[in-house]
């Protein structure tokens, strides 16, 4: 059997492809897995499908279901009567090939070894993941997506979607995000990378899983520094000692993290993001994106320090040059890049409003 899809006891659900699944730098993986979710019914038609990607560190959970009652990352925008209303769509979450919540990356089992792949896993690509959950949406029988859209990290593989496959949705939507990798946030994961590498703990990814891993703390501190903005972090934590202080606000945050997410994981999806370019060597961004025939919505904060308010504006005027249907808000908030996370009634009427046009 080429590929089969089972599904979980915790209403999961696992693609599995037998084919060997080559990666763009190289490297070839067999079983190919992705784990995901889906919220409503596909119709008969199969043109009533949203595809939500995830950003770097979230997974397919997008909300609560009877099987899996764990509140998910976007509890309030995804179900019944819901801006992604599931009574109306069908929405799908892919947990990202190189993540480590069941689909295949470094905390897999590598079939040769019967161990964990670890760093040993191929570099992994945005147009990788893609092209692996492409495979997936093929598999459901979708022939066209009513809409594309994800956040962050997430909206890279909703950019790269609609430029390998210009005519497989009617709707694409960015949010905070962009086309091609700035220096100040490879700088960003350059630091992060070196924290973790540079820590003995952990051992040319060889790290024990009970360690205690010292510089992947330290880096996702780093991280969460980028996710708000620094005015806001000033006002709510001015005068504050103790467990009302930053320093507990990084401390408790950095460790729930790295009890859930694999350092290995992170690494590989950190160069995910550094080498990730639309345009390159061949191209620009302005043809990489003409043969695009969804209509797109580009959503940037305006106190977003990570990508910031002037990548968005590029993105939709490289959009808009080629030929794009694109239309452009800029969110005022002081959550900074998380607002797509916090002010989900905001965002959730632009995606609504937008989806429906």
């Amino acid at each position: 059997m080429a590929s089969e899809i089972n599904e979980l006891e915790n209403g999961t659900f696992e693609f599995i492809s037998n084919s060997n699944f080559v990666f763009e730098k190289g490297g070839v993986i067999s079983p190919l897995v992705l784990a995901y979710e889906c919220y409503g019914t596909l119709n008969d038609e199969k043109d009533n499908a949203i595809v939500v990607h995830h950003a770097l560190s979230t997974n397919s959970h997008l909300t609560a279901t009877e099987k899996f009652p764990e509140r998910g990352w976007w509890q309030e925008m995804v179900g019944p009567g819901c801006h992604l209303d599931s009574d109306r769509y069908f929405v799908i979450c892919i947990n990202n090939l190189g993540s480590c919540y069941g689909s295949s990356g470094p905390t897999t089992n590598d079939p040769e070894s019967s161990t964990k792949y670890r760093s040993s896993f191929p570099e992994v690509t945005i147009v990788d993941m893609v092209r692996s959950q492409k495979m997936l949406i093929d598999a459901l029988g979708i022939a066209k997506l009513h809409a594309v859209l994800g956040n962050s990290m997430g909206a890279m593989l909703s950019l790269a979607w609609l430029t390998l496959y210009p005519r497989n949705a009617n709707f694409l939507i960015s949010i905070s995000s962009c086309a091609q990798s700035y220096p100040a946030n490879n700088a960003n994961r350059y630091l992060q990378r070196d924290m973790i590498t540079l820590d003995p703990d952990w051992d040319k990814g060889n790290y024990h899983y009970s360690g205690d891993l010292e510089g992947f703390r330290m880096a996702r501190r780093l991280g969460l520094l980028t996710y708000r903005n620094w005015a806001e972090l000033n006002d709510r934590f001015v005068n504050k000692t103790g467990r009302e202080s930053i320093d507990h606000y990084l401390d408790y945050n950095a460790e729930k993290f790295i009890n859930r997410f694999d350092c290995n994981s992170y690494l590989s999806l950190l160069e995910a993001m550094n080498t990730f370019n639309l345009g390159g060597e061949d191209k620009s961004l302005v043809e990489a994106f003409e043969p695009i025939e969804a209509k797109v919505l580009v959503v940037g904060v305006d106190s977003d320090i990570l990508f910031t308010p002037s990548q968005q504006q590029s993105l939709f005027q490289a959009l808009s040059d080629a030929g794009v249907d694109v239309s452009f808000i800029e969110h005022e908030s002081t959550y900074g890049h998380d607002a797509f996370l916090v002010e989900t009634e905001a965002f959730g009427k632009y995606i609504s409003d937008f989806i429906q046009t």
